[in-house]
């Protein structure tokens, strides 16, 4: 039996600054060089002391260009003084109050006298932590995503370019698949979570998770809110996590979670309320996605125009299942 839950992992703060500001708080505090950019004329920089507590802090300094400072907060981290590895925040007034009053003490620490309210909401990841019994459903359910229907726009986003001997690679594009969008306004992501935080960070755990992250962009966000602030928009956003994760679900035909067998896939077709001719499809369908490559595949291997390929799917949404079951 699956269990889900739903809320926020992640966000990001972005604050643009004066050259002399970044400066200031690079002589203040241990600092990290990330990387410089062409010419020499733009430099960025982590500080990192406060990542064990949820809360990343990047610089970017440029004497051609704005400079800015962005803060990563993991928020259940943050109001847990520890790293939580799997907590989601639920978002509520009193809840992002208390995240604001936490930001304040680091911005302060650092030497950022900077009121809180100037910095803008710049990323919110929606989050959805699928819990199953078995180690192995996990891989299952995500071999299954990694074959959906593609979304117009949206391209697959891999951890880069490999060779055979580098495994660090090979292991994360395995145990993960993120699709994103031309505008980079939004990405998705499908990930074992207890295997990211086994091989990232030491962390073993006796959960069995499926992380589902949807991940929004400034202007993603600003088309999603009423509110101006980065605190309201953050409730906002809070309050729309089941509804927006299950609006991608539905565009990636991927709404339900427990696959059946293919004979039981074929039993819910023969028992559905559809014609004769609509079943045929169907059954077709089902037997061609048994053990596919790719939903794409089975639409150019059954010889159906997308447009009717699509509405065929929603078939097997109504009967409340996906149309690639167990392989057999």
């Amino acid at each position: 039996m699956i269990t889900n839950e739903y809320g926020i992992h992640t966000f990001s703060l972005k604050l643009q600054c004066k050259y002399s500001e970044i400066q200031n708080i690079i002589e203040q505090n241990e600092c990290i060089c990330t990387g410089k950019g062409k010419l020499g004329l733009s430099s960025y920089y982590q500080i990192t002391q406060f990542k064990g507590i949820g809360v990343e802090i990047q610089l970017g300094q440029s004497v051609s260009h704005p400079c800015w400072l962005i803060l990563i907060v993991n928020p259940s981290s943050l109001l847990a003084g520890t790293y939580e590895p799997t907590a989601l925040f639920q978002a509520n007034e009193e809840s992002v109050r208390h995240v604001k009053h936490r930001l304040r003490n680091i911005l302060d620490k650092i030497g950022i006298d900077r009121r809180l309210k100037e910095f803008k909401l710049s990323r919110c990841d929606l989050t959805c932590n699928l819990y199953y019994e078995r180690k192995t459903d996990v891989q299952n359910r995500l071999d299954i995503f990694k074959k959906s229907f593609p979304i117009p726009h949206y391209n697959t986003v891999k951890f880069g370019k490999y060779s055979n001997s580098d495994e660090k690679f090979k292991g994360a594009n395995k145990h993960s698949w993120t699709i994103e969008n031309k505008s980079k306004s939004c990405a998705f992501s499908v990930y074992d979570k207890s295997y990211e935080l086994e091989k990232r960070h030491d962390i073993k755990i006796d959960e069995h998770i499926l992380r589902l992250e949807l991940r929004f962009g400034r202007s993603k966000i600003t088309k999603l809110t009423k509110s101006k602030d980065w605190e309201s928009q953050l409730v906002e956003l809070g309050s729309q996590v089941e509804k927006q994760q299950h609006k991608f679900l539905h565009r990636l035909h991927m709404m339900h979670f427990d696959s059946v067998s293919l004979s039981e896939l074929l039993d819910r077709i023969n028992a559905s309320k559809y014609r004769e001719k609509t079943k045929r499809k169907l059954r077709r369908i089902a037997k061609k996605a048994n053990g596919c490559v790719s939903l794409a595949a089975v639409q150019k291997d059954c010889r159906i125009r997308k447009s009717e390929f699509i509405k065929l799917l929603g078939k097997f949404e109504e009967m409340e299942t996906g149309c690639i079951s167990f392989k057999s």
